[in-house]
């Protein structure tokens, strides 16, 4: 049984498990309240961390949906997830919190082997992204289905076209350019599994959802150069079954990320 410390537990937790939770501080297990989504002040999250010092005898988590990269000093008795880290300065009771909230539901057919690997991004072209999309679409043996915003969102969040251009760029390349934005983590990375489509991932320090149960090496595009990328695509085009491997993406973000999965999952251990 897990517990929350009060009435207002966050829809976007709530929402994403099926877990009977109850409304107090009875259990082993609660969950806390404090964290508001987009949190970022750096001594706000601190104080929350703190405030649970005193309940030493239970497992408090905490689930912050956040850019901030910031480095904490976290109690012993919590659990804390959070969207944004290094993976060199994680801590041992510091957690990934993968960004699942806005995954292509529907079914979507593989796309189909084409003369030359299609790799889409659609977004604002930053620091992060600029040198690996300058390298893909200078590659002749590449071709790039690129939408560059200059704003997050095309300055529309969640307008109707910008999400159908999104979706539409995603479902119709093989390949999808997932560098991290202002946090160190990507929620292109998840969408992109959701649409059963093959990451490409600038290794920036990032920690991988499931690392010791997923071969992500094996399974997306990941490198720590720019030029490195480039060349892990070419060979993962040339050697490996692409119908077959966009599948791979679906299937592990319908067993780990969909719906209730993931919070289900972290929860009952």
């Amino acid at each position: 049984m897990i517990s929350f410390e009060n009435n207002n537990i966050p829809t976007y937790i709530k929402n994403r498990t099926s877990l009977k939770i109850k409304s107090s501080l009875s259990t082993k297990k609660v969950i806390s309240c404090k964290s508001v989504w987009g949190i970022y002040k750096k001594k706000h999250i601190q104080k929350i961390l703190n405030s649970y010092e005193k309940y030493n005898n239970k497992i408090i988590y905490i689930f912050l949906v956040t850019d901030s990269c910031d480095e904490f000093d976290i109690p012993s008795n919590i659990r804390f997830y959070r969207t944004s880290l290094y993976k060199s300065k994680k801590k041992i009771n510091e957690f990934l919190l993968p960004y699942i909230w806005e995954g292509i539901k529907r079914f979507i057919e593989p796309l189909k082997k084409t003369k030359l690997p299609i790799v889409g991004f659609c977004g604002q072209n930053n620091q992060y992204r600029k040198k690996t999309l300058n390298l893909l679409n200078s590659n002749k043996k590449i071709k790039c289905n690129f939408i560059i915003r200059k704003q997050f969102w095309g300055g529309k969040p969640h307008g109707k076209k910008i999400v159908r251009d999104f979706q539409n760029n995603m479902i119709n390349s093989h390949f999808n350019v997932c560098n991290r934005g202002a946090g160190n983590f990507s929620m292109r990375f998840y969408q992109t599994l959701s649409a059963g489509r093959i990451p490409i991932l600038l290794n920036t320090d990032v920690l991988l959802p499931f690392e010791e149960e997923i071969d992500w090496e094996n399974i997306i595009i990941i490198a720590n150069t720019e030029e490195e990328i480039v060349n892990k695509l070419l060979n993962y085009w040339n050697n490996k079954n692409i119908i077959e491997m966009q599948n791979k993406c679906k299937e592990i973000y319908n067993n780990y990320f969909s719906g209730n999965k993931f919070f289900n999952k972290i929860l009952s251990e």
